[in-house]
């Protein structure tokens, strides 16, 4: 009574079966499973998702479909996983603003300098700021530069290349 005619060959619509799947430009098969998990997890309890390499597949296809209560989601659960240099490179590439100045406050504040893969993965811009912002603080150390301080500085930098367009890199 409710069946629909069986149709094969061409005339199969796309998504009616396996045969014709609906293809999603530039979207991987992984990236898309992890963003279905979201809505049909298989651990109702605690999600599917755990590492930063996940969050990061869900918080771009969230940007880019603009689903955006799964987009705080991934903000969230990657604010707790990512490291600074992480939240530092997918804030660029997803627009998540409020992760800079945190992520950047870290990394002036540790006592151990930028790794060679960190720099490489940072790029030029990044690695040159975060230079200059900690040599800043270094040479103010021996008047006991403020935490306060320390973050207007970095918030100072921050939005005076933003004005050049030298730190947007969402494109």
């Amino acid at each position: 009574m409710f069946s629909l005619p069986e149709v094969t060959g061409e005339d199969v619509k796309e998504g009616r079966n396996d045969v014709r799947p609906v293809e999603v430009p530039e979207v991987s098969a992984l990236d898309f499973t992890r963003l279905l998990s979201l809505f049909y997890p298989k651990d109702m309890v605690n999600g599917d998702l755990k590492t930063v390499e996940e969050w990061s597949s869900v918080l771009a296809l969230a940007t880019k479909f603009q689903f955006d209560d799964q987009r705080e989601l991934a903000i969230a659960r990657l604010a707790q996983l990512a490291t600074p240099i992480d939240r530092i490179c997918l804030g660029r590439q997803h627009d998540v603003r409020e992760w800079l100045e945190s992520a950047y406050f870290q990394l002036c504040m540790r006592d151990q300098a930028l790794t060679l893969e960190e720099g490489n993965k940072l790029g030029m811009v990044d690695v040159i700021l975060l230079s200059e912002l900690r040599q800043s603080i270094r040479s103010s150390a021996r008047v006991t530069m403020h935490e306060r301080s320390v973050v207007t500085l970095i918030g100072n930098k921050l939005g005076a290349l933003r004005d050049y367009g030298e730190i947007d890199r969402s494109t």
